[in-house]
């Protein structure tokens, strides 16, 4: 199947406004294809019947027109960006728009809601004019499900969750569009300059996005189940969330440098295989990657045990890594503050004071994590001194720890 074939084709007059055609869907009224050609093309300065390229130019033109561009979108296209209408095309389906106090109408919802939450999911202020057509179906589906939210959590926490959701929308937006560029977009284009591909490439692909949908929507199910607490884990101060992890950081060994000796697509590939490699051994382990920072990835586990085993399992995958430097790495524990996905607390900032202090490839862990291996035949230890750590009044002893001979 063609990705033309799962478009939804809007079938309106070539040169018809968009406010022209949204009264005309109110009304009822079924509109006739007037679909444009090399005329009106070449009318509305799209198209120039002398130069070399026409013919690969009115092929890219009849593509877009064919998934339901008009003559406007057209021409409200940027120099060079006309392949970005099959993308946009294809990415919405439904092309019906509302403006700002549309939306709020159909959602239920006071307008100063709305403006709230779409600069809460990371968009600019919503513009009042009624001509400026912004928001879908589906947002008036997402609004009419704030006043449940606030019901039952609040407006100050149902905001903060919409936050959380557009900065993971947000990353998840960009790592698609880099992997098109980087994998996609330079092959099209060397090999049909005028753009004719790379709109099959950008409609063809934004078709994944279903799927990404149905796979965020999946992914998320399984994390708040494995997320569950039970009731006695729930004794927490009132209006926070505080929890008892291991933290742990490990970072990439005198990084600058290295990166200094690569160019940027060997550092691109490099920075991506610390990625992979520490988030399968942090997961693989029984923890979560909390983030990746460039040369430095955080992570949580319930144990210190497997804190200490993940920590340790990352120094050995990159001792002697054939293109990534080694790594140090720090463990600590105690009460954290969780927040929106992320840790926070004087147990966080002293596991990244300890990897800073670290030697290469070695573990140094607090003394709270020490005490919780007493017993332990899987791991050895030693004091590693008492250290001045910036922001910690006084000097604070740790240990390293390695895993026991006997293993």
């Amino acid at each position: 199947m063609t990705v033309t074939s799962t478009l939804t084709r809007v079938v309106v007059p070539a040169q018809r406004s968009r406010r022209a055609q949204r009264r005309q869907r109110e009304d009822g009224l079924v509109v006739q294809v007037n679909r444009p050609g090399p005329a009106e093309f070449e009318v509305a300065g799209l198209y120039d019947l002398g130069t070399d390229s026409a013919p690969q130019r009115l092929a890219l033109l009849e593509y877009l027109v064919g998934l339901g561009a008009t003559i406007d979108d057209l021409v409200a296209a940027r120099p060079g960006e006309l392949p970005l209408v099959a993308s946009r095309i294809a990415l919405w389906g439904d092309r019906e728009r509302l403006n700002f106090d549309e939306v709020a109408a159909a959602a239920n919802i006071a307008p100063e809601l709305v403006a709230h939450a779409w600069r809460a999911a990371g968009f600019p202020e919503p513009d009042p004019d009624p001509d400026v057509l912004t928001f879908s179906r589906h947002d008036v589906e997402i609004l009419a499900g704030l006043e449940a939210g606030i019901e039952l959590l609040g407006e100050p926490v149902t905001i903060q969750m919409i936050r959380v959701l557009g900065a993971a929308a947000a990353r998840v937006a960009d790592a698609s569009v880099s992997a098109f560029v980087v994998n996609i977009g330079p092959q099209a284009v060397e090999h049909e300059p005028a753009g004719l591909e790379l709109a099959q490439a950008n409609a063809e692909s934004v078709v994944l996005v279903d799927s990404m949908s149905r796979a965020f929507d999946s992914f998320l199910r399984h994390h708040i189940d494995r997320a569950f607490r039970p009731h006695e884990a729930m004794e927490a101060v009132a209006g926070i969330d505080l929890v008892r992890r291991s933290i742990g950081f490990a970072d990439l060994v005198n990084s600058t440098a290295w990166t200094q000796q690569l160019d940027l697509p060997a550092l691109s590939q490099a920075l991506s295989l610390f990625d992979s490699t520490a988030s399968e051994i942090v997961v693989g382990r029984g923890g979560r990657v909390v983030k990746l920072i460039g040369d430095e990835v955080m992570f949580v586990a319930h144990d210190p045990a497997i804190g200490i085993d993940i920590a340790l399992t990352l120094v050995d995958a990159f001792a002697s890594h054939d293109v990534l430097p080694p790594v140090r790495t720090g463990v600590a524990t105690g009460d954290v503050l969780a927040r929106d996905g992320d840790y926070s607390g004087p147990v966080v900032n002293l596991a990244a004071r300890a990897v800073s202090v670290a030697r290469p490839s070695t573990l140094l862990v607090d003394t709270e994590t020490l005490s919780a291996l007493e017993g332990s035949t899987d791991f050895s230890s030693r004091p590693a001194g008492a250290f001045t750590l910036k922001g910690f009044a006084q000097r604070v002893k740790l240990s390293r720890v390695t895993r026991s001979a006997s293993r």
